[in-house]
């Protein structure tokens, strides 16, 4: 991040006059995870959750308080009302709270990542009264921060205090654990963007390693061509999660069109195909709903990326 980020030209007069006038704290924040949560839950639940962190900031500064975005996942903020240690510490508490309350609200309890908020501070005018300086000097400490693989915040000039980790395996598993599933079950069901990356880097893996992979795709139809498009909607959807739940977790799904699902079945052969698609059929016919859809399905084995 850059001071350059602050995103219109009248913030950023605000926090120069703030930073040469004012007594305070200038903090540097990032929304850890915020990326994988973007790719996973999407641009629209993002926004939500950006405009929740805003609000968050805005009720627990003060009015006189100058805050910006800085792009995606970052503020930056002055403040004149939280100008010390203590009250820092309840901003930060009080912004790591409010950030997995939102979220949880959002995607509900299992949701698949670990957010958390990384703060770099900076005292003003202890350290200064040029607001780039003082910018880079709480990225500075922001990065130290960023660098020890979980989630804190620092005070510049005081960031040896950090806890750096044992070893290399320790920082590689907390960043791993923002990325790992929470007991989920059954196939990874992804949205068209994520899918087509899946799907290429199948494709990349079975020519590289040899070995195979089936697509095939489930059509759903009604027993009943009266049928509303919301009730067809509401069934598919239902039989999507029986196919979800009926797949192994290395295997894949998307829904394709409305009323269509796209798999891709790793290491299946061709009596595997038929016997995956009976079991799929068998666990639907519990459904109540089990009478009122058709479905087909069409299969062919995945082709090794072009060299």
């Amino acid at each position: 991040m850059s001071d350059q980020e602050t995103r219109n030209e009248g913030v950023r007069e605000q926090l120069i006059s703030a930073c040469e006038n004012s007594e305070g704290l200038l903090m540097v924040i990032n929304l850890d995870n915020f990326q994988i949560f973007d790719y996973i839950y999407g641009k629209e639940l993002s926004e939500e959750l950006l405009r929740a962190v805003s609000k968050a900031l805005k009720d627990n500064t003060g009015d006189t308080d100058v805050r910006a975005n800085l792009g995606a996942d970052g503020f930056v903020v002055f403040s004149k009302t939280i100008n010390d240690s203590v009250s820092f510490s309840r901003l930060y508490g009080n912004m790591k709270n409010k950030l997995a309350e939102y979220a949880k609200s959002l995607v509900g309890e299992d949701m698949k990542i670990s957010l958390g908020v990384s703060v770099g501070v900076v005292m003003v005018p202890q350290e200064g009264t040029d607001f780039s300086d003082l910018f880079q000097k709480a990225n500075s400490a922001l990065s130290m921060v960023k660098m020890t693989g979980t989630p804190g915040c620092a005070f510049y000039g005081n960031t040896n205090n950090l806890p750096q980790g044992e070893n290399v395996n320790d920082r590689v598993q907390t960043v791993s654990r923002g990325l790992d599933e929470n007991g989920e079950t059954g196939a990874l069901w992804l949205e068209y963007e994520q899918f087509s990356i899946v799907y290429r880097f199948m494709k990349r893996y079975i020519q590289t390693y040899n070995r195979k992979a089936v697509k095939m795709l489930i059509t759903v139809s009604p027993t009943d061509v009266t049928m509303s498009e919301e009730e067809l909607d509401a069934i598919t959807r239902e039989f999507g999660m029986v196919v979800n739940q009926t797949l192994r977790k290395s295997d894949v799904m998307m829904q394709s069109r409305p009323h269509q699902y796209f798999l891709i079945l790793n290491e299946m052969d061709d009596a595997y195909i038929s016997k995956t698609y009976a079991r799929i059929m068998s666990n639907w016919q519990e459904s109540p709903n089990y009478y009122k859809i058709r479905t087909s399905y069409e299969c062919e084995d995945l082709q090794p990326a072009e060299q």
